[in-house]
């Protein structure tokens, strides 16, 4: 199965799989950037699978603002798809939007989609500052296991 990464640098783009395949975009936002980006994942072939990962990061005042949208075209039957948006705002002044929508014109298909915009977790960094860890190793740690 084939991997390809997003570049998120691109604002507005179409993205056509032709093959099985696993699509991840990771992004991290610091001090004022800004991510605006929309993103069509288009499946024309039949019996194409893919699932789409998309993880942000946001500190300081930065925006993260995604619209992905998962295009089943008619003749693709069979196939599989999923697109995920997960968002993990660091700090209070920083800002996430995660848009998924899917356009189906095939009815032998899967086709699915979820995000979700959260915080760190207190009791987490609690729990591990508890254990000898510092609290900013604690926020980095969490951090990385959100990322992988």
């Amino acid at each position: 199965m084939t991997t390809i990464e997003i570049d998120f640098t691109i604002p507005e783009q179409t993205i056509e799989i032709v093959e099985n395949c696993n699509i991840i975009g990771k992004c991290i936002g610091r001090n004022e950037s800004q991510i605006n980006s929309k993103i069509t994942f288009l499946h024309k072939k039949p019996r194409t699978n893919s699932r789409i990962n998309i993880k942000a990061v946001l500190f300081d005042y930065s925006r993260f603002d995604f619209e992905g949208l998962l295009k089943i075209e008619k003749g693709a039957v069979s196939t599989d798809t999923y697109l995920k948006i997960d968002c993990l705002v660091v700090s209070d002044k920083a800002f996430a939007r995660a848009i998924p929508s899917l356009e189906i014109n095939e009815s032998e298909v899967k086709g699915g989609h979820g995000a979700t915009i959260g915080y760190l977790d207190p009791n987490q960094i609690y729990y591990l500052k508890s254990h000898g860890i510092s609290s900013e190793d604690s926020e980095q740690l969490l951090i990385d296991a959100f990322l992988s």
